[in-house]
């Protein structure tokens, strides 16, 4: 099982920590599911149950995780939002300038060289990247992929704290996502699911 499907401590420095302790939980109850299958002592059916047991515990370590890490990265994302909301949100009194702004930014993007103007602009002034950043995109007669591109960049640029959460974030939440199947592999590769029904059907307290 591959851990860079938990995510990877480094692109993820607020649960660095936790993932670091996790990989060798995941990785020594692997191997010791593994183990059960040379294990003398026991008949298959017994190796099976046992390596379930193993699944059923390591599957709820994982989703306990997934929860917190769930939780984290919407923290991330509302903190960056919440960064470079300061930084490029609306500011009082500027109301005009931005109208302004906005029909410039229409007039430019009819053309390529116009676009490339605008997006000079919004990589060195405050009050375009602001305006790029907290107008709706039918205002400026953008798409939304070139406004949601755009935004970013400029997220980037003046509010590189804010973009570096909202990455981590991101990155965590599509990390989170893959829980679930990591999950379904650990109980479809620690054991057989028709050998572990058969024996619980016939065990007797």
């Amino acid at each position: 099982m591959a851990e860079t499907k938990l995510g990877d401590p480094e692109k993820l420095p607020s649960v660095k920590n936790e993932l670091e302790a996790l990989f060798p939980k995941v990785t020594a109850t692997t191997q010791k599911a593994q183990m059960l299958a040379g294990d003398r002592t026991r008949n298959k059916a017994q190796q099976h149950m046992a390596a379930h047991e193993l699944a059923v515990q390591l599957s709820s370590d994982l989703r306990r995780h997934a929860e917190i890490f769930g939780k984290k990265a919407n923290e991330l994302k509302d903190d960056g939002q919440a960064v470079a909301d300061e930084i490029l949100g609306p500011r009082d009194n500027y109301g005009y300038l931005q109208s302004e702004i906005r029909g410039w930014i229409r007039d430019q993007i009819k053309t390529p060289e116009g676009l490339q103007k605008v997006s000079n602009a919004s990589k060195v002034e405050l009050q375009v990247a602001s305006t790029i950043y907290s107008s709706p995109s039918f205002l400026m007669d953008m798409t939304d992929q070139l406004h949601s591109t755009m935004r970013l960049k400029v997220v980037e640029l003046f509010a590189p704290t804010g973009f570096k959460l909202l990455n981590e974030g991101v990155e965590l939440a599509d990390k989170v996502q893959n829980y679930e199947r990591v999950v379904g592999d650990v109980h479809s590769s620690y054991y057989s699911l028709e050998v572990v029904e058969a024996a619980q059907a016939s065990r007797v307290e």
